[in-house]
């Protein structure tokens, strides 16, 4: 009797939800009899398919399936939804539960920064103050204004400016769930590989009352479906798309979307409607008080090297307009070296030589700005809407 594979298909992933409903319930028993199930249909789903690439799905998926096996009869359910019980500040033991019901896309500890760390960017801090923490802070006033919580933010502007840091420092405020996705993460060689990885990020996601995923690089996932990316592109977008439309918060619990690009202007039109990325927020070039953080900052620890030097800190905060603030910082460390070099070859009773205005004119004059004029043209451009 030939093999019914629709059939087979149709009873595995009936057998994966019923799995799914029973761990996520509590109920061990019922779920490792559905599991061993769907283990056994992926296994069979794999002899019997004629398709290279289902073969690979249903190897994959069967491995996974033989793990979660694993941590079951070891006593761990990863599907058990627990709830962080002080967004605020949990102890060490409930971070420690969170920690252990992580996968590779969560993050093991909870990230230190808070907003406080970054420099500049004050109406972006404005815009995250009210749309992310407010709900946690103070939630009897946000509740008067909106229905729920939960936000979904674009981050956009030069590389270098700070978009990971910020969604990093988010993260340490809320003290919550934290997952970084990239797109070596989700993209794969084999079709279907990535709208499963898609939906995998935003199930695990669900077992978390408050979580916040950051996706880096977006436009490498949802880039418009009206340019020449492959289908295969395409439909890793329209996961995309999908899962995020459904993951919304329950009561009050909060989940917050924050993805970064340089190339918003590529991004589909799906994206940034409303109900999607609908708070859009230009992480733009330092201003000054933000290049005289970062300044302040690279000297902090050796004020000494500056002592008597025709280089201050007003000049350099100047001459770095322009620059964002990875270059800043690279900048900075190639004059130290300057400095450092001429210390080695010419010591002195200090034994160590002061940094001069010189080391920092020769570096800026020989360091290629990234971020042009046009660039930045055309992000205004695009906060204009114009493009």
């Amino acid at each position: 009797m030939a093999f019914d594979y629709p059939s087979a298909l149709r009873t595995y992933e009936a057998a994966l939800a019923r799995t799914k409903e029973c761990l996520g319930a509590g109920d061990l028993y019922n779920g490792q009899i559905y599991l061993d199930k769907a283990i056994a249909l992926a296994h069979k789903l794999e002899q019997n398919a004629i398709v290279n690439d289902f073969k690979v799905r249903f190897h994959t998926e069967g491995e996974r399936l033989l793990k979660l096996s694993s941590l079951l009869k070891a006593g761990q359910n990863p599907f058990q939804k627990k709830e962080i019980p002080n967004v605020q500040g949990p102890d060490s033991a409930s971070m420690k539960k969170e920690e252990e019901s992580a996968s590779s896309y969560f993050s093991k500890e909870a990230p230190t920064l808070t907003l406080e760390d970054v420099a500049g960017l004050e109406e972006v801090k404005k815009q995250i103050r009210l749309n992310v923490l407010l709900p946690l802070q103070n939630p009897d006033l946000y509740f008067r204004y909106k229905d729920e919580t939960g936000c979904r933010i674009l981050m956009y502007g030069p590389p270098g400016c700070g978009k990971s840091f910020v969604a990093e420092a988010i993260a340490g405020e809320l003290k919550c769930a934290y997952a970084v996705i990239t797109v070596s993460d989700i993209l794969d060689k084999y079709v279907g590989v990535g709208p499963k990885k898609i939906k995998e990020i935003f199930d695990e996601a669900e077992h978390f009352d408050n979580c916040l995923l950051f996706f880096d690089e977006i436009d490498a996932l949802g880039s418009s479906r009206d340019s020449d990316d492959s289908a295969h592109t395409k439909d890793i977008l329209t996961a995309f798309l999908t899962s995020m439309s459904g993951f919304k918060p329950k009561g009050k619990s909060l989940k917050v979307v924050i993805a970064a690009t340089n190339r918003p202007w590529a991004l589909d039109s799906a994206l940034i409607r409303g109900q999607r990325f609908d708070t859009q927020l230009y992480v733009g070039l330092p201003d000054e008080p933000a290049r005289e953080f970062f300044v302040k900052k690279a000297f902090k620890k050796h004020p000494e090297l500056l002592e008597g030097s025709d280089l201050s800190i007003d000049y350099m905060v100047s001459s770095l307009d322009g620059f964002a603030g990875a270059d800043i910082k690279t900048i900075l460390e190639k004059t130290k070296e300057k400095a450092l070099d001429r210390a080695l070859s010419n010591p002195n009773e200090k034994g160590y030589a002061i940094i001069e205005k010189n080391d920092f004119d020769e570096v800026l004059s020989e360091y290629r700005n990234p971020v042009t004029p046009d660039i930045l043209m055309r992000f205004e451009a695009f906060s204009k809407g114009e493009i």
